[in-house]
């Protein structure tokens, strides 16, 4: 808790008068002849020296810092968005889909598990997912900033196992995209491998042909991830995926209830951020406006 402190100055100190030439006898004063610092003893002492008091006054708690979870089918949006969030409001942004890419490509145990259930478009199993998660929002970073999990939880038990560890948001987000219009975003969805910027070849072009040339497709993105299913279309695919975000959705958002909100992300990009930092600045006035007196005096 915080407190400020009040300065209390200390009474002043009485200074004893001089003594009278009547008050020293004659032995007294060829005495003080021998030794004259006999009198600067005796009668200059220093006055009493009273310490400065302090009082403790109790000031108002450190507003804590936003705990927010966002989520969204694949191509919904979710990435611009968690980029504008943390520009303005400072959180710190933690991506379980970056967390897991990490471990795939350092060629970890986990991360090869991982990637076998992600080529089917089944989702990870928590075990390997949770304690990464855990480990990132407990950081000194998170902690301080408060965090953005973008993607996370994507099943009950999940988020069931992140309210273990005593995590639990502020706001839960929603974006909401019809599903035709994200398999169109999917299908033209590519990767720069050098920036990691995700770039649509329709809606959000790259800046420059040498960009443009080396860009791929997202491993999550690709028709070969249908292999299992190689009799499906690609667009049968990606409905597939949609399915099972779906289906986990709606059990992760029974948790949240109270606290979630959707918001539409078929539209520009500044329109769906906008209803977002809306959601968001209301919260925080919401907070202000009920929070206890700042200062507390005696």
């Amino acid at each position: 808790m915080a407190c400020c402190v009040n300065y209390i100055s200390p009474p002043r100190a009485s200074l004893s008068p001089p003594p009278s030439r009547s008050s020293f006898s004659g032995d007294a004063v060829h005495s003080l002849l021998r030794e004259p610092t006999l009198l600067l003893r005796r009668h200059s002492r220093s006055p009493s020296i009273v310490a400065p008091r302090f009082q403790v006054v109790a000031a108002e708690k450190a507003e804590p810092p936003l705990k927010i979870m966002i989520s969204g089918a694949p191509a919904s949006g979710k990435g611009t968005q968690c980029e504008l969030i943390t520009q303005k409001y400072g959180l710190v942004h933690i991506s379980a889909g970056d967390l897991l890419r990490a471990e795939i490509s350092s060629g970890s145990e986990n991360g090869k598990l991982a990637k076998e259930y992600m080529e089917k478009g089944q989702l990870v199993p928590d075990e390997i997912v949770v304690m990464m998660v855990k480990d990132r929002l407990s950081q000194t970073d998170s902690q301080q900033k408060g965090w953005l999990l973008d993607g996370y939880p994507r099943s009950s038990s999940q988020a069931t196992a992140l309210k273990g560890f005593g995590f639990q948001p502020d706001l839960f987000i929603v974006l909401e995209v019809p599903e035709d219009i994200l398999i169109e975003r999917v299908v033209g969805r590519r990767l720069d491998p050098v920036t990691g910027k995700i770039y649509h070849l329709k809606y959000s072009p790259p800046e420059t042909e040498e960009i443009s040339a080396r860009l791929t497709q997202r491993f999550d993105d690709t028709e070969e991830k249908a292999s299992p299913y190689e009799t499906l279309s690609y667009s049968i695919y990606a409905k597939l995926r949609l399915k099972t975000h779906n289906q986990n959705v709606s059990d992760v958002l029974s948790m949240y209830d109270d606290i979630t909100i959707k918001i539409k992300g078929n539209r520009s990009k500044e329109e769906v951020f906008a209803q977002i930092d809306t959601a968001l600045s209301q919260m925080l006035q919401q907070r202000n406006t009920t929070s206890p007196s700042s200062l507390s005096r005696f």
